[in-house]
């Protein structure tokens, strides 16, 4: 059973008379703003592990006599993650090295009223979903890369002699092979008519 816990902190509070200052105590750790850790969770968890709408988290919290606002509901989801934040990047890279492979998709969404785009990136161990303004090339290739910095290598002039005498060998096997199937087809044509 859920019951509201008010809790009244008394904190300590000194002057330094050589500097001047005051130095006040902090409060313990989560308990920054109005609500302490058990309501910062238990929103958290309602909203990103169960899927529930901020106006139910709301409800839910005025059943158990909990007041708080749906601006509070919507401020405990998104202000002060950075730490969510660095874990979720930590989660994209160790999937994205997870396997050789990624299956990438993406759906139009819309973010502070402007069309964005959902990235979809998975392999069998992981899902994530990048937001980026664009779909075009570049910005998969930044999905893919977690967004870290674009290195391109340098171009080697010796790849282009390379890659022509890799062409012409392909060219020359292929006509070889287009020869003997263009002669078989006349031979078999000649025969059956």
């Amino acid at each position: 059973m859920l019951q509201t816990d008010n809790i009244l902190f008394h904190k300590q509070k000194y002057h330094a008379a050589s500097t001047h200052q005051t130095y006040l105590a902090q409060l313990p750790r989560g308990y920054e703003g109005q609500f302490g850790p058990g309501i910062k969770a238990l929103t958290l968890a309602f909203y990103y592990g169960m899927g529930t709408s901020e106006l139910k988290i709301k409800e839910f919290f005025e059943n158990v006599g909990i007041q708080i606002s749906d601006g509070e509901i919507s401020n405990l989801l998104i202000k002060d993650q950075e730490s969510y934040q660095v874990e979720s990047d930590a989660v994209y890279d160790a999937g994205l090295r997870s396997s050789p492979w990624q299956q990438t998709d993406d759906t139009l969404t819309r973010v502070y009223g402007q069309n964005q785009h959902c990235h979809v990136v998975c392999n069998p161990v992981y899902t994530a979903y990048p937001i980026r303004p664009n779909k075009d090339r570049l910005s998969i290739l930044d999905v893919l890369r977690n967004g870290r910095k674009r290195t391109f290598r340098r171009y080697m002039p010796w790849a282009k002699k390379v890659w022509r005498a890799f062409k012409i060998g392909v060219l020359k096997v292929m006509s070889k092979i287009w020869k003997r199937m263009f002669s078989w087809n006349v031979w078999k044509h000649s025969c059956l008519n």
